[in-house]
């Protein structure tokens, strides 16, 4: 039986450059399971050169993500999005396209539940602990992902340091998710080889 392998996915901040993104993503994308295109505030065009560029830089096209630009992944040859709440549902991007693969973006179980009612082939749950970008919001807990983990898939996302990334892990995460931790690091790289290091290995209880 292979052995599990925790994934890292990493999350644009919006507030780079597309140069500072692929520069970022050429330096750490052999260290990454997933990199999440987040940008919002991007052009139709903007998005669509960066993808293309990423991809003439030896970034995988496996490793992509897309935010919710379904039309994006399509024209692109990218086979992974991400939905948030405002979205359209997963069970109608299914029926158009059934090989997309649909992560969907949820706050505690019960929308991680019905994520997977419509659709969504793995979720990506929290804050699971307090972190910055949500101020005095408290953080789920671990315990969150343990009410999830039998029904799909659940990457944990939300105040994950390398020196907390295992419990998540070890809580049955198949993953975590980090945004300002890698990206808006003053050395992506080292911070990227942090915390692979730390789920590498995590023993699921």
């Amino acid at each position: 039986m292979a052995r599990f392998q925790p994934e890292l996915h990493i999350i644009t901040s919006g507030k780079q450059s597309p140069r500072e993104v692929i520069h970022i993503c050429t330096l750490v994308h052999h260290l990454v399971d997933a990199i999440h295109l987040r940008e919002c505030s991007w052009s139709s065009r903007c998005l669509y050169d960066t993808i293309l560029a990423l991809r003439s830089s030896g970034v995988p096209a496996e490793k992509l993500v897309i935010n919710d630009r379904v039309d994006m992944a399509l024209l692109t040859g990218v086979e992974r999005i991400q939905l948030g709440s405002r979205s359209v549902g997963p069970s109608h991007i299914k029926k158009k396209f059934p090989s997309i693969k649909i992560g969907v973006s949820v706050h505690d179980a019960v929308e991680a539940e019905e994520a997977g009612m419509a659709g969504a082939d793995s979720v990506i749950l929290g804050n699971i602990y307090r972190t910055d970008s949500k101020p005095g919001k408290a953080g789920i807990g671990v315990g969150a992902i343990r009410k999830v983990k039998d029904r799909l898939p659940v990457v944990g996302i939300g105040g994950i340091t390398p020196n907390n990334a295992a419990e998540v892990i070890r809580a049955g995460a198949t993953g975590i998710a980090v945004l300002s931790g890698v990206f808006l690091s003053r050395d992506p790289q080292r911070a990227a080889e942090e915390y692979r290091l730390s789920i590498k290995g995590a023993e699921v209880l």
